[in-house]
């Protein structure tokens, strides 16, 4: 910079105040880099993300893919579950084009400019959920001349998804209850059990003051996807309670989940003890928990159980028939028994109950919650067992005799 100013200097000296006009190199032109696939599918959900949060419906259908009625409906159904179900802190963020596969019916759809991305997903139920989940999903993106549109949520069907990406929602809400449903003529029936799920929880636990959000899809598949499992995992499962991601952090958001297939068959108070078992699981933070099956599911029970005046021979039918069988199981039961592809699954659930009614039974319902609440918090069971003046080897002796008492 020095040698150049110097030179301009004696160059001026020389010729006077004469106006000097030197030629300049050319510049080389820089053509703007193209964007790729991902830039413009991340353009999108920047987009998607506006259009939810703060846009019209208008502006959302706008970014489906052209001339596709199947794309319309799903960003119409998934703007209005956004706005009935109080989702916020949404975000979408593009991972990377995915190894899946597109699902045949949407290949049809779309053809051949469909494809399937990974996205980053967070969300909130506002007023519901105390934090934010997070997962990562898949959409279905179309390529356009204009870059990238929403084809649908769908994208790779093994990769999980909440249901409000899913599916066109009947949503209900109340101070403690936020219920939403694929099935629309089922909303009262599910609303209605969840309010007394919430009573029968406070009954036992009066301390409780949380909310519980249900979700029941159309059909076990997409229940399937929700959970992140294994086509046909919760075949048997009429409802489960667990993280809407998957986690098992302790702030992570817990809803309980219906399998519609299942559900539809318990009747009215088999449904009702189900919802308020799930309710329990809520309420005492069972998701992320970490103890014996047989106190984690048998409180839960206990619970549902606690205002119902059907009488022991009906609530435990099938423990007490296997009891008058073959005798009492020889141990509480454990991780195996109460494996969701266990076909004697609903005699583990009996048998855990009886083991929590007979704790009732002999400290007192106090206690019983005491105890659940010190293992819960990190005491071993042993030592649970020591406060109550007894040991686990002394209590399944006794339960066992239980069992026979009751098979008579």
């Amino acid at each position: 910079m020095l040698l150049a100013l110097v030179a301009a200097v004696a160059l001026t000296s020389l010729l006077g105040n004469r106006e000097v006009i030197t030629p300049t190199a050319p510049r080389q032109s820089q053509a703007p880099a193209e964007l790729t696939r991902a830039d413009h599918a991340a353009a999108l959900l920047g987009d998607l993300t506006r259009a939810f949060e703060d846009g019209t419906r208008s502006e959302a259908l706008a970014l489906a893919a052209p001339g596709e009625p199947s794309a319309r409906r799903a960003l119409g159904f998934i703007y209005d579950n956004v706005q009935e179900l109080g989702v916020s802190e949404l975000a979408l963020r593009f991972v990377d084009e995915s190894a899946g596969s597109l699902d045949p019916r949407e290949s049809r759809t779309f053809g051949r400019q469909a494809w399937v991305g990974d996205v980053a997903l967070r969300w909130r139920l506002g007023g519901y959920d105390q934090d934010t989940g997070s997962m990562e999903t898949s959409f279905t993106f179309v390529d356009t001349p204009d870059g990238v549109a929403f084809g649908s949520a769908v994208g790779d069907t093994s990769r999980p998804a909440p249901l409000w990406l899913l599916e066109d929602l009947a949503v209900d809400r109340s101070v403690r209850t936020l219920v939403a449903v694929a099935d629309r003529t089922a909303l009262p029936r599910y609303s209605r059990l969840a309010a007394e799920a919430v009573r029968d929880v406070r009954a036992v636990l009066p301390q409780w003051r949380g909310r519980l959000v249900v979700e029941v899809p159309a059909a076990a598949q997409q229940l399937g996807r929700m959970l992140d499992a294994e086509p046909g995992s919760y075949a048997s499962i009429a409802a489960v309670t667990a993280t809407v991601d998957g986690s098992l952090s302790p702030g992570s958001p817990v809803h309980i989940m219906v399998n519609p297939e299942v559900f539809a068959d318990l009747g009215e108070e088999g449904s009702q003890i189900v919802m308020s078992h799930e309710a329990t699981h809520v309420a005492v933070d069972a998701a992320t928990a970490s103890m014996p099956l047989w106190l984690l599911e048998g409180f839960a029970d206990y619970v549902a159980l606690a205002r119902s005046d059907l009488p022991v021979s009906v609530t435990a039918s099938q423990i007490l028939a296997e009891v008058r069988r073959d005798g009492p199981p020889k141990a509480l039961p454990g991780p195996d028994e109460f494996d969701p592809s266990n076909k004697l699954l609903g005699t583990s659930y009996e048998a855990a109950w009886l083991a929590c009614r007979l704790l009732a039974d002999e400290y007192g319902e106090r206690r019983l919650i005491s105890f659940y609440e010190s293992v819960d918090e990190g005491t071993s069971v042993q030592a649970a067992f020591d406060g109550l003046g007894t040991t686990e080897r002394a209590f399944t002796r006794q339960w066992r005799n239980y069992l026979r008492e009751l098979a008579g």
